[in-house]
């Protein structure tokens, strides 16, 4: 993997081509944030940007002021106990019909530590919203809470699930399909109340499975994201003592897919204690890894679809303990281009650190997400 890492790097410059009129670079737009952890805005709103703050709060950024609004979308602090890094407010996605239905989604752990998956109703002629829980997943440990929900292609809810925390999943949950957590679920919340299990879900009809698994083997997912132009699922997975790995799956290959944790690390095998062993005959590899030596903890982004000529298509991605922002290009098959962002992307010569996410909004331009507050937008 480090010979292929420079490889690409001598040949980068025979797949992006930067100039003095495209070269990107990172402009703070954001700076007051309390500990922000995602951004995202309804298809086709030209005008706000949705940030979740980890304690609990929605704040508004209004995009032709340039500010962010005095009083929070959404304020669900009280339903909130953090007591660990990973824990809060952690996830959203909007309808893709939210003009119409006034409905979103939000992922969270509850004051007990519990994952809550819950929809939220506009309340007509008044203000506020209606929560409804749909899935509680009880969490034994603080950490590992995945946090990531969004709508796929084909119009159903995928949500990300880490393995329940702790160290090498000691309660082994990740390949038990009997249980939620080390999973990406995938429901149908078209219905009016609750939500049904599409009828192609792999394992609908085995009866030691859960019906709402789709694919499973997952450590910590953080962050996933859909490209709708080729229906690619990004999964960034969180390794445990040596790797971090990127999957990037489509469609048909990601129904029933076996990610590998926690028999593999990326592409390596678990020491023995840790249960390692044979890969899973139903285990897909990454795309790409990296060990400890480059990075310690991966934050997933998107594969840029704006108006920057030199960095479409290419996935951005990031890691939490070091400062260091990259981008790859794949073509469903290899990966034919890597750049290096964190230099490019420094503000006065100091990196952007503690990158909590990446964001994008319905036109494609993307963002960067500190966790010290700061919110940059990658402009040309």
């Amino acid at each position: 993997m480090k010979f292929l890492h420079t490889i690409l790097a001598l040949i980068l410059l025979t797949h992006i081509n930067l100039t003095a009129q495209n070269f990107p670079r990172a402009e703070k737009i954001i700076d007051c944030l309390d500990r922000p952890v995602f951004l995202t805005a309804p298809a086709d709103s030209t005008d706000a940007l949705y940030i979740l703050e980890k304690a609990g709060r929605i704040m508004i950024y209004d995009r032709n002021a340039k500010k962010i609004l005095p009083t929070p979308f959404l304020d669900i602090r009280h339903q909130i106990n953090i007591r660990m890094n990973e824990q809060g407010l952690l996830g959203m996605a909007f309808s893709p019909n939210y003009k119409t239905d006034g409905l979103f989604y939000l992922y969270y752990t509850d004051t007990n530590g519990d994952t809550q998956v819950s929809r939220f109703h506009t309340l007509k002629n008044q203000a506020g919203f209606k929560e409804e829980k749909l899935l509680t997943v009880p969490q034994d440990f603080r950490n590992h809470n995945g946090g990531w929900i969004g709508f796929g292609p084909d119009g159903y809810l995928y949500i990300g699930l880490g393995d329940g925390g702790s160290g090498n999943d000691p309660r082994q949950r990740a390949q038990d399909k009997t249980q939620l957590l080390g999973k990406l679920l995938r429901i149908d919340v078209s219905v009016e109340q609750g939500y049904v299990i599409p009828e192609d879900n792999p394992f609908i009809s085995d009866p030691e499975s859960r019906d709402e698994i789709y694919a499973y083997g997952l450590r910590n997912p953080w962050r996933c994201s859909w490209d709708f132009q080729t229906s690619t699922l990004y999964l960034a997975d969180v390794g445990q003592n040596h790797w971090e790995e990127i999957n990037a799956v489509t469609s048909e290959q990601l129904r029933g897919a076996d990610f590998g944790w926690r028999t593999r690390e990326g592409t390596h095998a678990t020491p023995k204690k840790s249960v390692g062993g044979e890969k899973p005959k139903a285990a897909i590899d990454p795309i790409y890894e990296y060990d400890h030596g480059v990075g310690k903890s991966i934050t997933g982004g998107y594969v840029y679809r704006g108006k920057i000529k030199s960095i479409y298509g290419h996935y951005f991605y990031a890691d939490w303990v070091k400062p260091k922002i990259w981008s790859i290009a794949y073509d469903g098959k290899n990966i034919t281009a890597e750049h290096h962002w964190t230099n490019y992307f420094a503000q006065r010569g100091r990196p952007i650190t503690h990158i909590s996410s990446f964001g994008m909004d319905p036109q494609g331009e993307m963002y960067i997400i500190s966790h010290k507050g700061d919110i940059y937008a990658i402009v040309e």
